[in-house]
């Protein structure tokens, strides 16, 4: 479950709204084009619909009735919501129905995934002794200029207050008496009943049935069989199960009459014939006080512990209301009292490690959208608790001076000034190799390994060729010269493209066949969601932003 303002953060608030006018949208253009399904043609899509069918293919009407009801609808609602997705998908499905990909675009995108590269490359990496020293107003410039990565958060006190029901539950006491009576209250749920572990192989016939009955008897493993019709072992399994889990009463009954190992006979169930066996029985059991007493304690402390916490938010309610501090309402109603140290919005005290904050998460937001001197409602936790809070202090966030940064500082500068050094050299490099000195004596000059690299692909990259580098590589042509920035930002690739192998296409591959799918969803999608654009336009579609805001309870600011 989210919440709604999970819901808004995911865009899910959006989505649905969307939705709702497409479909009204695809409505009213059906009823302007006077667009129909007729009773029998609903009939003939229900009947299709594999999720009402047995396990002969035939529509089943209980089946019917039965999937309906568990999904809490009935048969007149469920046929009126099909005859409206129906006439939907009429309108945008006929758009872009029968969309065929050109063969020059689906060979282009063919040969653009699978051309393949091999490379020459060899690293530049500049030393820190290669750059010039920095001086206290390059740092200073740096620092003024990346304020943001030296800022610090702002810090919040908060004193908290916690009443929940798992952390009183464990201190409060149980009489015998008190677990005598709750145990005949909850006796039935420390029941368990028989479960079976079945086996099920159907029929068509019941004729058929007895034949593999009396293989089965003559000595064939009832296995053997199932896999003769086709099924798996995870088909024939029914699972360990009670027997109110089987959705079939016949079936159900004829299986739990069964002793272990035991074979049925053909069972006539409602849907088809079958052959049952039963593998494993396990009895019947119900719990003794003594054997569920610790569960039994627990959940009566639970019980008892969520009265106290109503009692202790009327006495701290009470107590706000006459004006009484966190310390005294805390030694009143015998609660601890938590004063955090100075935290960010992420619970990180000023060291960078995890506070102490009870009821994290919900206290760090509210307290950080509060302020001091507010008296701020309760909050609830998931079970059932309060938590109480007041903002005490605020630090505001701030640049950190750059005395008590400035090392990160020079270490950052040195780092910024690596990369740009290894790239400015690296573009020197490539355009000497463009106008005709040797790759090899470039590496030389560099101190730098030449090595190579086979089957580089477009959209694929290895350990050493990370995406910077794969993409300057294939922007040139064959024998072309590029570079990009290493991963690390310590240094700079120079490369030299080599064989270019660009595939042949088979328009009968699968990845051809995949391409074409591709495109053909890509582009049926467009024209689908193109024309529902064009529908709303002439409707005069509009969203009233501050109504929206009210039905789903956003912020109007």
């Amino acid at each position: 479950m989210i919440t709604p303002e999970q819901a808004r953060l995911l865009g899910l608030d959006r989505a649905y709204l969307n939705e709702m006018i497409r479909n009204a949208s695809l409505d009213a253009e059906a009823r302007k084009m006077k667009l129909a399904v007729s009773d029998s043609q609903l009939a003939d899509i229900i009947r299709a619909n594999k999720t009402f069918q047995d396990s002969q293919g035939k529509f089943d009407p209980r089946l019917f009735a039965d999937v309906l009801r568990q999904n809490g609808l009935n048969e007149a609602t469920y046929l009126a919501s099909e005859r409206q997705r129906f006439l939907r998908g009429a309108l945008a499905d006929t758009v872009a129905w029968n969309f065929t990909a050109p063969n020059t675009l689906k060979e282009a995108l063919y040969r653009h995934r699978n051309e393949q590269r091999d490379a020459r490359y060899f690293v530049l990496r500049p030393q820190e002794q290669d750059l010039p020293a920095a001086t206290e107003q390059d740092l200073k410039t740096y620092w003024e200029k990346n304020n943001a990565r030296y800022t610090a958060p702002e810090y919040r006190v908060i004193a908290i207050i916690k009443a929940d029901p798992q952390d009183i539950a464990p201190s409060l006491q149980i009489s015998d008496a008190d677990l005598s009576a709750a145990y005949e209250k909850f006796k039935l749920e420390y029941f368990k009943p028989e479960t079976r572990a079945i086996l099920q192989i159907p029929f068509p016939t019941v004729e058929e049935a007895k034949k593999a009955k009396e293989r089965i008897a003559a000595g064939t493993d009832f296995m053997a069989i199932a896999k003769e019709r086709g099924l798996t072992d995870a088909d024939a399994s029914l699972g360990e199960v009670t027997k109110d889990k089987i959705f079939d009463t016949i079936i159900a009954d004829a299986a739990f009459g069964l002793a272990q190992d035991q074979v049925s006979d053909p069972v006539q169930g409602k849907l088809s014939v079958v052959l049952l066996k039963v593998t494993k029985i396990t009895a019947q059991k119900q719990s003794t006080l003594d054997e569920v007493k610790p569960e039994l304690t627990a959940r009566l402390q639970l019980d008892k512990a969520r009265n106290e916490v109503q009692t202790i938010y009327d006495s701290i309610e009470d107590a706000r209301a006459q004006q009484q501090s966190f310390e005294q309402i805390a030694k009143q109603v015998n609660l601890k009292l938590t004063v955090t140290v100075p935290v960010d919005a992420k619970g990180l005290d000023k060291s960078g490690k995890e506070a102490d904050v009870p009821f994290k998460e919900g206290v760090l937001k509210q307290a950080f959208e509060s302020d001091t001197g507010v008296e701020n409602d309760a909050l609830t936790t998931p079970s059932s608790g309060y938590v109480w809070y007041e903002v005490r202090e605020v630090t505001p966030a701030a640049v950190k001076p750059f005395d008590t940064v400035k090392a990160q500082v020079e270490t950052d500068w040195k780092a910024q000034k690596l990369r740009e050094v290894a790239l400015d050299k690296a573009k020197q490099i490539v355009d000497r190799a463009r106008n005709g000195v040797a790759f090899d004596a470039l590496a030389g000059e560099a101190k730098a390994e030449v090595k190579t690299v086979q089957g580089l692909k477009r959209n694929e990259t290895t350990n050493e060729f990370g995406p910077d580098a794969v993409g300057a590589l294939f922007a040139v042509p064959e024998n072309g010269f590029a570079f990009a920035p290493e991963g690390d930002g310590k240094g700079a690739k120079i490369m030299q493209s080599q064989a270019v192998l660009i595939p042949t296409f088979d328009p009968g591959s699968q990845e051809a066949k995949n391409i074409a799918k591709a495109i053909s969803d890509g582009a049926g999608n467009n024209l689908a969601a193109a024309y529902v654009a064009s529908m709303q336009s002439e409707l005069g579609v509009y969203v009233d932003e501050n109504m929206w805001r009210q039905v789903t309870g956003a912020n109007a600011n």
